[in-house]
């Protein structure tokens, strides 16, 4: 079995305490992961590829990267907009009931 460093992402054996490249200890490297249960990984090669794929969307016109734009900060507010409003509907919901009921 082994862990792997947090600062240079060398596998260790279970054995080792402290990695051999870098010197970080496994304790550190143990709380940093659980204190951040998401960690990204890519490699450049990952990257080179996303950019590639991603190279002829750069190519349309303006226009167009204003509607994607424009949609993305629409759609954002009516999210916040949503979320405010399905918020107070069921405060008003429940203070309506704990009134019926008389707990207030």
């Amino acid at each position: 079995m082994t862990w792997q460093c947090v600062k240079c992402d060398a596998p260790i054996g279970v054995q080792f305490d402290a990695c051999g490249k870098c010197g970080a200890h496994r304790t550190v490297s143990t709380a940093v992961r659980e204190a951040s249960p998401l960690r990204i990984r890519f490699s450049l090669r990952t990257l080179l590829l996303a950019m590639t794929l991603l190279a002829p969307t750069f190519l349309l016109s303006t226009k167009i990267w204003e509607q994607i734009l424009f949609a993305l900060a629409v759609g954002s507010i009516a999210t916040a907009v949503g979320v405010f409003v399905t918020r107070s509907l069921i405060d008003a919901i429940y203070r309506g009931i704990d009134r019926w009921t008389g707990r207030r």
